[in-house]
């Protein structure tokens, strides 16, 4: 049963071959062969079966002429034989990775952009957030987008604070007595909140780079 994937494969490559020319063709069929390189050593557990014959069957319906012209359809299935991929191989330590740095990296911007741009930005990205979560989790390559589109501003801010509080080394007393007085604290409260928010400002800094890191390696795993 393992090989009726990969002839479906052939078959979709003469398609390509016949019915797409350039660039696109060449793309295509570099990517029919990455996939056959692949799935070519996969042995397909029990459990897995029905989701292999979901793909073989897909494959045979794209081959008609009224599909195969039909650019959309022709990226989502490869996508979707890339993305499962990874199911049959039992490998989805990459998507935990993803969301892990992800709800890490959008509870520290939630924490931490307040201070220096107020409340209305990270309530900007409630929304995108949370679709973006959702669509990770059942891996939609939009959702991924969507996601990390969070990283930018993420890393903007663990950069202000950390230039904040390089800038404050210099007189970082004073810096500390006036956020003191300003917020109304105790000198070692703030003191105490400062290290742990420039802290966090370094892990959000670096989860925001494993997030974007990530996502893009293994995009692959979203259709």
């Amino acid at each position: 049963m393992e090989k009726d994937l990969l002839l479906v494969f052939d078959d979709i490559s003469k398609k390509i071959n016949k019915f797409y020319i350039g660039k696109k063709k060449d793309l295509y069929i570099k990517q029919i062969e990455i996939l056959k390189q692949e799935y070519a050593p996969i042995e397909i557990e029990e459990r897995h079966e029905e989701t292999y014959k979901s793909l073989v069957n897909r494959g045979k319906d794209l081959i008609k002429e009224s599909n195969i012209k039909d650019e959309k359809k022709v990226r989502y299935y490869l996508r979707y034989c890339g993305a499962a991929e990874f199911d049959f191989k039992d490998d989805i330590k990459p998507l935990n990775l993803i969301l892990k740095s992800y709800l890490l990296t959008c509870t520290l911007f939630f924490v931490l952009a307040p201070q220096y741009f107020g409340f209305l930005l990270p309530l900007i990205f409630v929304i995108p957030i949370f679709m973006g979560l959702r669509g990770m989790k059942k891996r939609v390559l939009n959702g991924l987008m969507l996601g990390i589109s969070v990283v930018p501003m993420a890393a903007l801010v663990a950069v202000v604070w950390l230039r904040s509080a390089y800038l404050a080394l210099g007189n970082l007393d004073a810096f500390i007595g006036g956020l003191a007085q300003q917020y109304n604290f105790s000198f070692q409260l703030t003191q105490n909140l400062v290290v742990a928010f420039v802290i966090m400002s370094i892990v959000m800094l670096s989860s925001s780079v494993v997030l974007f890191a990530s996502a893009i390696r293994y995009r692959r795993m979203f259709v």
